[in-house]
């Protein structure tokens, strides 16, 4: 099905800011509270860049990469899954 098969339904508002501009927000919009969500896992004991760093440990020259040989040694002797023993979460303290 090519996309000039698609027929969007009319909705209430046309394609301008003026008619953008009757839009109200629902109420549940305006009591919704700011979360973040971020995965914990083994990435966290280097703490070096962000949560790629599986990835990027692997890949040669990328400063990850340079970072875990300089700290932790060649991959072939500590690899990602060296940090498994490491990962204890001893200071996680879920109510501070």
């Amino acid at each position: 099905m090519g996309i000039d098969k698609f027929v969007l339904p009319e909705g209430p508002f046309e394609p301008t800011w003026e008619s953008l501009k009757n839009y109200q927000v629902p109420q549940w919009y305006l009591d919704a509270k700011f979360g973040i969500f971020i995965h914990w896992g083994l990435y966290s004991v280097p703490a070096f860049q962000s949560e790629w760093y599986p990835h990027f440990m692997y890949v040669k020259d990328l400063p990850v990469y340079n970072y875990h040989i300089q700290n932790y040694g060649p991959l072939t002797k500590f690899g990602y899954k060296d940090f498994i023993p490491l990962f204890k979460g001893e200071k996680w303290d879920p109510y501070a």
